[in-house]
């Protein structure tokens, strides 16, 4: 069906301003998910499908249209075989999944690296049989179809089933996709009662974000200027916009963290704090910048940026805590620095990354971030403000830890019936459209401890660190 075929009875709903930007509408995200037993393909599709069809929830068989300010979402009043709530594919393969040239290199938690990180894998080597050859990537994709803006790809072997669930991120975030994945997991196992309705089905509840700063964003002033930003581009155009990725999958296991963790923690002590804190990621996160950074020269400006959900330092006043927020929801935390600034202490860096992340994540600085993002939201949209040098070397994070896709229990989809939970083996997260130009995505920790990275990095980055991760002893 053609755009113009459109009923004319579709519920149309504008963008929400926070999901109308040109990143959100450029990229399709991919959560795929291979389990070690097989699954029924259509216990899957028809308990996503009830669950899209659900009163608040319609908005994710959504079709995307051109407004008049922006992408519309015209949500169909019914669901039909003409007009399906998902997008749907089932491929089946005969045979083992170990016998499958593709399936057969996907890395698994059971067989994951004891002692040290390492590259297990390069997601370009399953896209096409995890996300198909006709996968959507931005807007356009959408807009010149009928398609849903939701989707799901099952893919069957003899012992075992990759599920794909795709959304154009305009729709969604990490912390949305929880609740997406939570909520199918309850219609599958028969809990539909239990399904929260959804916040800002068709109105935008952070509609006035960024309207009512208080006090100024501590890193103002540090921001890309206009012309800092067309230096920036200048610079770094090319491998933004055409220059080749490399995306590699890392394991990064359980004892090496907590080795890692333990020296992070001594170096806060060392410096004078009595009882610090870190997380888990903020030890991640230092630790990889380094790696990251390595190649550059010791004056080169560098800036760590990582994505933190908004939900919890809105639920006072925009976001009910009894309802779940499907949209997104997204504020960001920058640390400034030099590349030699990266050789201190592993515990220094950490605790400055948990510093920003608290005091950036706090109601008042959010709203002040945002009125940022508002003062610059033409032409693209409400895009994240970058800030440091127009010299420098950016990298972006984003952790799903809290996402939990790691623990998402499709026993109930499980052919062979089993009374225990059934979690995947491997988590992968694949990215449609335009690619992160150097940005890292910590898709989670598996049932074992380990957490797996996944990055988009320049070309010939990943060679360089490789030999790191080959000699790597936590420091």
């Amino acid at each position: 069906m053609s755009p113009a075929m459109d009923d004319e009875s579709d519920l149309v709903i504008p963008l929400h301003f926070f999901d109308n930007s040109t990143m959100f509408t450029s990229i399709t995200m991919h959560a795929i998910m291979v389990y070690d037993e097989v699954l029924d393909a259509e216990k899957l599709r028809s308990s996503l499908e009830r669950l899209v069809s659900r009163d608040t929830w319609r908005k994710l068989g959504a079709r995307v249209r051109k407004g008049k300010n922006g992408p519309d979402l015209h949500v169909p009043r019914r669901f039909t075989a003409a007009r399906p709530a998902i997008a749907y594919k089932h491929v089946s393969y005969d045979m083992a999944k170990t016998d499958h040239p593709v399936a057969s290199r996907m890395p698994s938690s059971k067989s994951a690296p004891a002692q040290r990180p390492a590259i297990v894998g390069n997601p370009e080597d399953w896209v096409e049989l995890c996300c198909g050859a006709d996968a959507p990537g931005a807007y356009a994709d959408y807009a010149g179809s009928d398609r849903p803006i939701t989707g799901l790809r099952v893919v069957s072997f003899k012992d075992a089933t990759i599920v794909g669930f795709h959304w154009l991120h305009a729709m969604a975030d990490g912390m949305a996709l929880k609740a997406i994945l939570d909520s199918w997991v309850l219609v599958l196992q028969g809990r539909e009662a239990e399904v929260p309705n959804l916040h800002g089905f068709d109105e935008d509840p952070l509609r006035e974000l960024g309207m009512h700063a208080t006090e100024p964003y501590e890193l103002a002033g540090s921001e890309l200027s206009k012309l800092g930003t067309a230096s920036y581009v200048l610079r770094n155009g090319y491998s933004i916009a055409l220059g080749k990725k490399e995306t590699r999958t890392v394991c990064i296991p359980a004892s090496f963290l907590e080795d890692l963790r333990n020296i992070a923690l001594q170096d806060l002590r060392d410096a004078g704090h009595k009882d610090p804190f870190l997380t888990d990621n903020d030890v991640i996160t230092a630790w990889w910048s380094r790696l990251a950074f390595s190649h550059l020269r010791p004056d080169k400006p560098v800036t760590i940026m990582q994505a933190m959900s908004m939900r919890r330092a809105l639920e006072a006043d925009l976001l009910p805590p009894d309802k779940l927020y499907v949209s997104n929801c997204l504020t960001y935390t920058s640390v400034l620095k030099t590349k030699k600034d990266m050789d201190q202490p592993l515990g220094l860096l950490a605790g400055e990354i948990r510093r920003g992340i608290n005091k950036h994540g706090s109601r008042a600085q959010i709203e002040a971030f945002q009125s940022m993002v508002r003062a610059n939201a033409w032409p693209l949209g409400p895009m994240p403000i970058f800030f440091g040098r127009s010299n420098m070397h950016h990298i972006g994070f984003s952790n799903w830890k809290k996402v939990n896709v790691h623990l998402t229990d499709f026993s109930a989809a499980a052919v062979k019936k089993t009374n225990t939970p059934l979690y995947p083996s491997f988590v992968s997260q694949i990215q449609g459209g335009i690619a992160y130009p150097d940005g890292f995505i910590i898709t989670g920790q598996d049932v074992q401890g380990n957490y797996w990275l996944e990055g988009y990095r320049p070309g010939g980055l990943w060679a360089h660190i490789e030999k790191l991760l080959q000699a790597e002893v936590p420091s």
